[in-house]
């Protein structure tokens, strides 16, 4: 079965990308891949109406979808915003990386590389897309995420069989059905595994909730059978099924680092941003080896190793302190969150202060805009109140859906 999504990709996003640049290729594809990657409101079928009939065909949710159930899942990564983007950083997308099928595409551009603050930021805000803001409804931020996306991998299959000619007889179609649907289990199922990791306390109900969000989003992002657009036969029923999958995958992929050198430059990269943001209190403590830390104990050593990521000399002793020390970093309005709540959270203060500068009051943002509006370089005070309003925006937005 595998097998055959290997071979499949997405047709209808293949013809209607061939409608965007049959009057101009290079300059048009441009314009599709900065439009369908900007993180905005703005419905694509009015940048693009030429393909009106590829977003009405993609907007519709599937048949009999729960959207109680949605909620539920989204409200799981709300109440653990940070732990989660901290196992996505940590093990999610390094531990992808050593599937060469992925690496390669994900390296053409360099940006992960070069760029990786502002990519992996971009990346954590289809997360948010799709995990917290109600955006499972007409014109809503995951249903405009999974049109963009499949507009953009059309882009990226486009691009690959031109360049990288000899991709496809080695790999198969490039961004196929079966590398999809491991990168979304990667957003899902691979949490969830850092989330027991973590002991962050999920309850059973919890996980089949969240990963049902993704399963519902997968849907949407066209990964069916061919001529079957309500069936959900490819994708996984639940946690236990989502686990065999993800294993499969990891069997079918994963190489050792000798073998994938844009896994191990990916991996680097991502390495190098976070060692960079561990604040410098925490390296008076021997913690500057942290962002290594989590990764052997989110992704283990032989994991680590396949994307030429060093061991961590001490790990039982240093993870000792980091559990121990959290308790003396955790700010009071903090109480009850998971103990790896206040790392995440630096993290992603780090991404943002070099991405846009200043410091940043963190709560629940919905979109890069908010984000921006959350950094202030100048006073407690002014920080505390750009808090209370985002918080007022995030309850109402929640009360009005």
């Amino acid at each position: 079965m595998l097998d055959s999504l290997r071979r499949q990709g997405d047709p209808l996003a293949d013809e209607a990308f061939r409608i965007l640049i049959q009057d101009g290729e290079a300059g048009k594809a441009k314009q599709v891949f900065a439009e369908m990657d900007a993180n905005n409101e703005v419905p694509p079928e009015t940048l693009f109406p030429e393909l009106h009939e590829f977003f009405s065909t993609t907007k519709r949710l599937p048949a009999n979808v729960d959207l109680d159930r949605i909620r539920r899942g989204e409200d799981v990564f709300t109440r653990h915003p940070f732990t989660g983007a901290l196992v996505l950083l940590a093990k999610s997308l390094p531990e992808g990386y050593a599937a060469p099928n992925l690496a390669i595409i994900l390296n053409m551009s360099g940006d992960l590389r070069v760029h990786p603050y502002k990519r992996l930021l971009a990346t954590l805000q289809t997360v948010v897309n799709v995990s917290t803001i109600r955006g499972f409804q007409d014109g809503g931020r995951a249903v405009i995420t999974a049109q963009k996306l499949r507009l953009l991998h059309a882009g990226i299959r486009h691009i690959t069989r031109r360049y990288r000619p000899g991709f496809e007889p080695q790999y198969g179609v490039p961004a196929n059905q079966e590398d999809m649907l491991g990168t979304i289990m990667g957003f899902s199922y691979l949490v969830i595994e850092g989330m027991r990791t973590l002991q962050v306390g999920l309850t059973e109900s919890e996980e089949e909730d969240f990963l049902y969000v993704w399963r519902v989003f997968a849907h949407m992002m066209g990964i069916h059978p061919p001529g079957k657009q309500d069936s959900l036969e490819y994708l996984p029923e639940n946690v236990a099924e989502a686990g065999r999958f993800y294993e499969a995958y990891r069997r079918r992929h994963y190489v050792d680092a000798e073998k994938n050198p844009d896994g191990v430059a990916l991996a680097a990269a991502n390495l190098g941003m976070l060692t960079h943001f561990v604040p410098w209190p925490l390296r008076l403590f021997g913690l500057g080896a942290l962002p290594r830390l989590y990764m052997q104990e989110l992704m283990g050593v032989e994991q680590c190793r396949r994307i030429n990521i060093p061991s961590v000399r001490g790990d039982h002793l240093l993870w000792w302190i980091l559990l121990h020390l959290h308790s003396l970093l955790r700010p009071f309005g903090n109480a009850g969150r998971s103990r790896h709540h206040h790392f995440g959270m630096t993290l992603f203060q780090g991404m943002i202060k070099m991405e846009y500068g200043g410091d940043v009051t963190f709560t629940i943002p919905t979109t890069l805009g908010d984000l921006r509006k959350m950094v202030d370089a100048n006073s407690h005070d002014s920080q505390k109140r750009t808090k209370n309003a985002v918080q007022h925006t995030v309850l109402a937005q929640r009360s009005h859906s």
